[in-house]
C-alpha cells in the first residue's frame, strides 16, 4: 500500500540519521570532535521531520483510521506506538538541554542519544513488521488512496514537502562530512576547523 510505503521510506531516512547519531556518540566517547553543528541539526531533524512530518501522519491520520477499523489503542499496538513517540520527544529534549549546557554536557547528550537510537530502531521495526502488516489487512484501496491525499495536504499545510527535500539533502551532506571526519585519522582531528571539540574534559562513558 502506498500510504504505508511512504511511512516506510521515511523510516529509512530516520534510520540513516540514527546511524550518524550513534557514530557521533562513538567519536565523543573517544574524545574526538564531531562535525560542527551536527548535534543541533539532529534536534531540528528529530522535531521537524521525524516528529512533525512523520509522526504527524501517523498520529493525526493513520492511527485514528486504524482504530476505526478495529485495531485497539489502549492495551494495543497503537497505544504502544504513541507512548514511544512521547518517550522519543523526551530524549530529544534531553539532547537539546545537554547541547545548551556550558560547557556542553557530553555524557548527558550521549546517554539521551543512545536511548533515542535504541528506542527508534525498535519502534521502527515494530511499526514496519507488526502494525503496518496489520494495517495492510484492514485498510481498503479507498482508505489507502485517501491517506495518501491526506498526507499530501498535511505536508502542504506545514510546508513539509520542501522541508523533506531539505533534510534529505542535508543528510547526504552530513554523511559525506562524517566519512571525511572518520577517514581523517585520530591525529588529524586535533583542532581541526569545522569540527566540534569535546566540551567537558575527559569523556569516560559506559552504557
Amino acid at each position: 500500500m502506498q500510504s504505508l510505503q511512504i511511512l516506510k521510506d521515511e523510516h529509512e531516512v530516520i534510520i540513516r540519521v540514527l546511524d550518524l547519531l550513534e557514530r557521533s556518540v562513538d567519536l565523543l566517547q573517544h574524545n574526538e570532535p564531531i562535525p560542527r553543528g551536527f548535534r543541533r541539526w539532529v534536534v531540528e531533524f528529530s522535531r521537524e521531520f521525524a516528529d512533525r512530518c512523520h509522526h504527524g501522519k501517523e498520529e493525526d491520520l493513520l492511527f485514528p483510521l486504524l482504530e476505526s477499523r478495529g485495531i485497539p489503542r489502549e492495551m494495543g499496538p497503537i497505544g504502544c506506538m504513541l507512548k514511544e513517540h512521547i518517550t522519543g520527544r523526551e530524549c530529544v529534549n534531553k539532547m537539546e538541554d545537554a547541547i545548551a549546557a556550558r560547557p556542553r554536557d557530553n555524557v548527558a547528550f550521549a546517554t539521551a542519544a543512545l536511548q533515542f537510537v535504541a528506542l527508534l530502531r525498535e519502534h521502527i521495526f515494530k511499526e514496519n513488521n507488526v502494525l503496518f502488516e496489520m494495517a495492510s489487512h484492514c485498510l481498503s484501496a479507498e482508505d489507502d488512496a485517501q491517506l495518501v491525499q491526506q498526507y499530501t495536504a498535511l505536508q502542504c499545510e506545514h510546508n513539509g514537502g520542501s522541508q523533506k527535500r531539505r533534510f534529505r539533502d542535508e543528510l547526504d551532506q552530513w554523511e559525506a562530512e562524517f566519512a571525511r571526519t572518520e577517514g581523517f585519522g585520530t591525529e588529524g582531528h586535533e583542532g581541526r576547523k569545522g569540527q566540534e571539540q569535546p566540551g567537558s574534559g575527559s569523556f569516560l562513558f559506559t552504557t
